[in-house]
């Protein structure tokens, strides 16, 4: 067959998910907002990923009724601890998200334990390390995301239907030296990109 005309210069960026937000920081772009979703926390199987599902679905024309079928739920922010004020004021409330892209960098990465990027890196955001908990009623390992520090709520949640659930990360003086590491301090994580 014939070879087609030669294609142009790929283009460079990054893409990355900003926990707790429906806006972008400066200088990136919004792709999509919309709710934090995961499996239930006391379900086995479906999946161990935290999903940023965009506000307004798409389907085609399928449906299963099949009661063994992974389902996904709302991500909600489980942080009152009795200890802590830290974002109390998002207590049982569910978690937005957004997709950014930065079309000036090509490389992201997420540093846990940092609030700070290394100093040839620009810091997209910075907030706390969220994952659920280890507690015998929940089953399922789930994925560690970065969370805001300025984390939001979707507006008219906080009904505490216990879905997805995230709770604050520590670290634990067990294979991890202390110092620097500190038992029971919230761990920290920033969003980088280069």
């Amino acid at each position: 067959g014939m070879i087609g005309p030669k294609g142009g210069m790929g283009s460079s960026g990054v893409v990355y998910i900003r926990w707790g937000r429906t806006t972008c920081p400066n200088g990136a772009d919004r792709v999509y907002y919309g709710r934090g979703a995961g499996s239930h926390y006391g379900t086995k199987g479906g999946t161990s990923d935290h999903l940023c599902l965009p506000e307004t679905p798409q389907y085609k024309n399928y449906y299963s009724s099949l009661s063994y079928l992974p389902e996904l739920y709302g991500v909600e922010y489980d942080l009152d601890d009795g200890q802590t004020s830290l974002l109390r004021h998002l207590f049982r409330a569910d978690m937005p998200c957004v997709l950014c892209s930065v079309s000036t960098r090509s490389k992201m990465i997420m540093i846990p334990a940092r609030y700070e990027c290394p100093s040839d890196w620009n810091r997209e955001y910075s907030g706390y390390l969220m994952s659920d908990l280890e507690y015998y009623a929940h089953e399922g390992s789930k994925s560690t995301i970065c969370v805001d520090e300025t984390s939001e709520a979707v507006p008219g949640s906080g009904a505490n239907t216990n879905p997805a659930v995230v709770y604050f990360m520590r670290a634990v003086c067990n294979g991890l030296p202390c110092p620097p590491y500190e038992a029971n301090k919230l761990l920290t994580c920033a969003v980088c990109t280069q």
